[in-house]
């Protein structure tokens, strides 16, 4: 049996070294192949429980059952393996494995994760396709003392929820103690011969007709991922820990009217850069609650500057639940606290894209400049900047549905605090005709 050096710690899943084992990698790395081994082999010494597992529900035969059954049927002939349609078991050890899936849009999907407590190995296949709400409840869930995740994932994104979820930095290919953290793709694989002319050739073919799907694909690089992406020049370089509140200077309050949730977010601007210090989101709540919140976290005897008010236009008409327009709600109880404010809206809101691009601009300038400083706090605006997405083929943002709200929490969160910075960008920084 042959093993690349970069696939050692499978070959000692159970000597404690590690509790997690990630690798990443384009098409042809073998990456599967040796889990899969490495896996078989564990089941040989001793008595293990392993659970390969899939977010999206799929037929057993085309999960990772296809390449267990070949190499039980091959390098594991004789070796005291058996298997039914839907599990895998040794006669000698009492090694069990068998699969798991969820079912797209099943409200009860996150439920069906709680049998995986006494698990001593769980495989993650795809685990580019997990989200992040079920990464929180399988982490709290599988750690049974000694027990090994291994995920096996391809970086279809710049940013996933699998490289959150388990701390994984892959621009640094680092990972925290105890996480085994590799990639490999297929290049430095051909020296040894295992890989065949057909893959070769075609992977020579992709490289020539498309580019992009050939850096995708089999380098698992995802350039074209940025296609997409509403704000494409993020990245860590617009986040900065050393961003403070100064109490003498100018808030910049900008906000988008929306129950559930209401966000907004706070900066500081110099007349060149934005320094967001602070993200305002509640839950089922109504205007008179957000302006609430502000005045508990920066009461007025904390603000020696002005309260530059701004954001979505359409708060300035009185709504029917109200006698009053959100904005008049803001400035009456700012003003009755002490603060002063001032108020910075246009006549109606700028289209959408005219909003993307003043942001984009200022995010990376095109001298080279991160005008858009954010602090790691502002949880949500960062998750925005990474997630939000064109519909495909569009200019029109991909609002979630409620659908897939149901199945990732997150999402339900996505869309409104881009609007509320994105209005104080362009109204201060708008992209204009020279």
């Amino acid at each position: 049996m042959l093993f690349y050096k970069k696939f050692e710690p499978l070959l000692y899943i159970d000597d404690g070294k590690y509790d997690t084992l990630v690798f990443t990698g384009g098409r042809g790395s073998m990456k599967t192949g040796h889990v899969c081994r490495g896996i078989l082999l564990t089941m040989l010494r001793s008595k293990k429980r392993v659970a390969v597992f899939r977010e999206t529900k799929v037929a057993t035969e085309e999960s990772l059952y296809i390449e267990f059954k070949e190499l039980i049927n091959a390098e594991f002939s004789d070796r005291g393996f058996e298997y039914s349609k839907n599990r895998i078991w040794h006669c000698y050890t009492g090694a069990e494995l068998f699969f798991m899936g969820l079912q797209d849009k099943n409200q009860n999907a996150r439920e069906n994760l709680k049998g995986l407590a006494q698990i001593d190995i769980l495989l993650i296949d795809e685990a580019q396709a997990v989200s992040s709400a079920v990464w929180d409840v399988l982490l709290k869930t599988i750690r049974k003392e000694g027990s090994v995740l291994i995920a096996i994932y391809n970086r279809i994104e710049d940013d996933l929820p699998v490289e959150s979820a388990l701390f994984l930095d892959y621009d640094n290919m680092s990972a925290p103690d105890k996480t085994y953290f590799v990639e490999v793709n297929y290049p430095e694989l051909i020296h040894l011969g295992v890989l065949s002319e057909k893959f070769l050739s075609y992977a020579e073919l992709v490289k020539k007709n498309k580019p992009e799907e050939y850096e995708r694909d089999y380098l698992n690089k995802p350039k074209g991922a940025n296609v997409a992406k509403v704000v494409k020049y993020w990245s860590k370089d617009n986040i900065n820990e050393d961003i403070r509140y100064c109490d003498d200077l100018d808030i910049y309050w900008s906000l988008d009217f929306n129950v559930n949730p209401a966000m907004s977010t706070l900066a500081h601007f110099d007349g060149k850069k934005f320094f967001i210090f602070d993200e305002l989101v509640l839950n089922n709540v109504i205007t008179q609650d957000v302006v609430d919140e502000f005045i508990r976290r920066y009461p007025p005897e904390n603000v020696k500057g002005v309260v530059q008010i701004c954001g979505d236009a359409s708060g300035k008409y009185r709504k029917t639940q109200s006698r009053y327009s959100d904005y008049a709600i803001i400035v009456n109880t700012l003003a009755k606290a002490g603060y002063h404010y001032n108020l910075n809206l246009r006549p109606f809101n700028p289209p959408i894209l005219a909003r993307i691009n003043a942001f984009n601009k200022q995010v990376l300038t095109d001298a080279g400049e991160r005008n858009v400083l954010v602090h790691p706090r502002c949880k949500w605006l960062i998750y925005n900047m990474k997630k939000l997405k064109f519909k495909e083929g569009t200019s029109l943002i991909d609002a979630p549905t409620p659908a897939q709200i149901e199945d990732d929490d997150d999402k339900l969160y996505l869309g409104h605090i881009f609007d509320a910075v994105s209005y104080m960008v362009e109204f201060f920084k708008p992209v204009v005709r020279e």
